[in-house]
C-alpha cells in the first residue's frame, strides 16, 4: 500500500512539473509571439507613411516632370469634350 501512495504521489508530482513547464513554454512563446507582432505593426506604419509620401500629389508631379519630361499643360493646350449620354442597356 505504502508503494502505491509513493508511486501516485511521484506520477502526480510528475504531471504538476510537466503542466508548469508546459505552460511556461506557452508563455515563452506568446511573449515571442507579441514581441514580432509589435515589430510587425511598427514596420507596417513605416511603410504605410512611405506609401503615403510616395502617392503624395506634390511627389508624383515632380516624378512626372524629371522621369517622364511631362508637365502641366497651359490653358491653351486644353481640349474640353462634352459627355454625350449613353445609350439605356434593356
Amino acid at each position: 500500500m505504502v508503494a502505491l501512495g509513493l508511486l501516485l504521489f511521484v506520477l502526480a508530482g510528475s504531471a504538476a512539473v510537466w503542466r508548469r513547464s508546459a505552460g511556461i513554454a506557452r508563455a515563452r512563446t506568446l511573449r515571442e509571439l507579441a514581441a514580432r507582432q509589435s515589430q510587425l505593426r511598427a514596420e507596417r506604419a513605416t511603410l504605410e507613411a512611405s506609401v503615403r509620401l510616395a502617392a503624395a500629389r506634390a511627389r508624383v508631379g515632380s516624378v512626372a516632370e524629371d522621369r517622364l519630361g511631362m508637365r502641366v499643360p497651359s490653358d491653351t493646350q486644353l481640349v474640353l469634350v462634352a459627355r454625350t449620354a449613353a445609350p439605356a442597356v434593356r
